[in-house]
């Protein structure tokens, strides 16, 4: 089925009164697509799939909001399509004339102010049409696809409470020491401004940059007020090494489908991990 703005809400609210977070997986194409939305039902697990807008750029929107939506209707679990890391009001507005029930707007990079104009104006065109819609405050540091935010800048919960106050947001991604990528040092997470935020802000949290992250972090995060759970490298470097160790071993006359297959196995097995971790599954 596909998930209205309020059923999505929904989830949320099974989430905090059960004591666990919604895993979100990135993609890169239709293949990890597929294979994340099948470990998603064979564990019983609600989940975002999500793609940034490079993906967006490299097949085309229509295209990707189309099996979005195949995969949101033939899914026996919930499922939500999202835009993540947006930093363009306009890209937000095309994915939801094409299907994404979810978005993120990211305008991080701005002023406090700039960020809660540019939230509003996403909100206003979202919930009109029923689509869920995420922003961030603070910054968290990224090199790659996510933006270019080299230095950490973490929220602060005032902050956090006036954008969402102001914008009328969903959920909100929270700059707490979390990176995007693989770390080059241990995660150090501030889990006592996540607190301070959690006390002030009435919508669910988000943890971006979950690659890398200990589980017993992830897990301590989620007791503190984390509702979503963001993995994506992970995700991108195992089906890319999976590709190639499937060449490597089974040789470039191979069909691509038997290839792919190996992939999606090693991805589903990472995308599973990752919904145990977050306690989506129910038995965690």
């Amino acid at each position: 089925m596909i998930m209205s703005r309020v059923q999505v809400a929904e989830l949320f609210e099974a989430a905090s009164a059960g004591g666990y977070a919604i895993p979100h997986f990135n993609h890169s194409d239709f293949w990890d697509m597929s294979a994340i939305a099948e470990a998603a039902q064979e564990s019983k697990a609600p989940i975002f799939i999500a793609c940034l807008p490079k993906v967006i750029d490299a097949i085309g929107i229509e295209k990707l909001g189309a099996v979005g939506k195949i995969t949101m209707e033939q899914s026996k679990t919930p499922i939500i399509y999202h835009l993540d890391h947006c930093h363009n009001a306009d890209i937000c507005f095309a994915a939801i004339d094409n299907g994404y029930n979810s978005v993120m707007i990211d305008a991080s990079h701005s002023s406090l102010k700039e960020n809660i104009e540019t939230v509003k104006k996403v909100v206003q065109y979202a919930h009109a049409r029923g689509v869920h819609v995420e922003a961030e405050i603070g910054q968290i540091k990224s090199a790659g696809d996510e933006g270019n935010t080299v230095i950490s800048g973490k929220a602060t919960a005032d902050d956090a409470r006036v954008l969402v106050k102001e914008t009328g947001v969903d959920a909100l991604a929270v700059a707490f020491g979390s990176e995007h990528g693989f770390y080059t040092h241990k995660p150090e997470l501030d889990f006592e401004l996540l607190r301070q935020v959690r006390q002030v802000v009435p919508v669910p949290l988000v943890l971006h940059g979950g690659t890398g992250i200990p589980e017993e972090d992830v897990r301590r995060a989620i007791d503190n007020g984390i509702r979503k759970v963001n993995v994506g490298t992970h995700i991108r470097c195992t089906y890319i090494g999976a590709v190639k160790q499937a060449i490597e071993e089974m040789g470039t006359q191979t069909h691509t489908a038997d290839i792919m297959a190996f992939a999606k196995d090693q991805v589903k097995t990472v995308v599973k991990q990752w919904i145990k971790t977050c306690r989506a599954d129910g038995k965690s």
